[in-house]
């Protein structure tokens, strides 16, 4: 079996295409199909059980669930998107490397994947570099969407999975770090895993939840919700973690903060003086965009 076979990348497309990224390693997949007045010409998430109907509140999470149940079983599966792709430079701790659009699709034409060997003889899944906030994951999240669905999600995660709550606590409490863009390679036995479990939690936190009223800002909040449980997951089952940079396609290059060394040290330090200095750390903002 040769690499493109092992491997599928799921490439979860929302627009039009930046690049053309047809490759038989990437499945192209167009997530929120059932809401689009155009169809791209690739497969979509609408066909069998899915969720695509919900997108806007998903995100390319409706990709993933249309994958799980759909797709015929790959050794390794992954999540990359019509514009973020990982470059395989373990050695870098910056997150993002962004280009522009020639250089995103020369990157395309040439681009490869390791073997499943080289991936996962140290690892158990490949994840983005994880972001670094100057504030607890708590406090993130408390600073960008509604206190109250939060609340929900940690009572959902511990009436159905209460072991899991130690590591829940642990990652939204005590840390500042956080990966994202709900990215991932792993073995089809743990996505099968990891689907049953991080769907039978967003599913039930969905019953609960409305936000069709929320603003733009705020309204993917299942779509978030998935990147905080990735990580919930990997802490619990102790999953071998091994990071990769992301390249990122834009129009327009552009720098980060999150690549800049004296931001992640000023960040990690702020945190751990506002955490020494204040025993009763606020994990809630003190000004909210929306809700409570």
């Amino acid at each position: 079996m040769n690499k493109e076979e092992e491997i599928k990348l799921l490439c979860l497309y929302h627009n039009k295409a930046l690049i053309n990224t047809e490759r038989d390693f990437l499945f192209n997949i167009q997530c929120g199909r059932s809401a689009m007045d155009s169809h791209l010409p690739m497969s979509g998430d609408d066909v069998g059980d899915n969720i695509s109907s919900r997108n806007q509140f998903w995100s390319e999470i409706t990709g993933i669930y249309w994958a799980w149940k759909h797709l015929p079983k790959v050794p390794y599966i992954g999540v990359c998107s019509y514009r973020r792709f990982f470059n395989f430079d373990f050695g870098s701790s910056k997150p993002i490397e962004i280009i522009n659009l020639p250089e995103g699709q020369k990157f395309i034409d040439n681009y490869t994947l390791p073997s499943a060997h080289e991936l996962f003889k140290d690892a158990d899944i490949i994840t983005p570099v994880p972001y670094t906030y100057a504030y607890s994951i708590a406090r993130v999240c408390s600073m960008n969407y509604n206190d109250a669905d939060f609340e929900i999600l940690e009572s959902v995660v511990g009436e159905k999975y209460p072991d899991y709550m130690d590591s829940y606590r642990d990652h939204m409490y005590e840390n500042n770090k956080m990966i994202g863009h709900n990215m991932f390679i792993m073995s089809w036995e743990n996505f099968t895993r990891y689907c049953e479990w991080v769907f039978d939690i967003l599913l039930e936190v969905e019953r609960r939840i409305d936000p069709t009223n929320y603003p733009i800002h705020q309204i993917r909040v299942f779509g978030y919700m998935h990147e905080l449980l990735l990580e919930i997951y990997i802490k619990k089952n102790k999953l071998r973690t091994k990071t990769s940079p992301l390249l990122w396609v834009e129009s327009t290059v552009k720098k980060t903060h999150f690549n800049s060394l004296r931001y992640r040290i000023a960040a990690n330090v702020y945190y751990m003086l506002d955490r020494a200095i204040h025993r009763n750390y606020q994990h809630r903002a003190k000004k909210k965009l929306h809700g409570s």
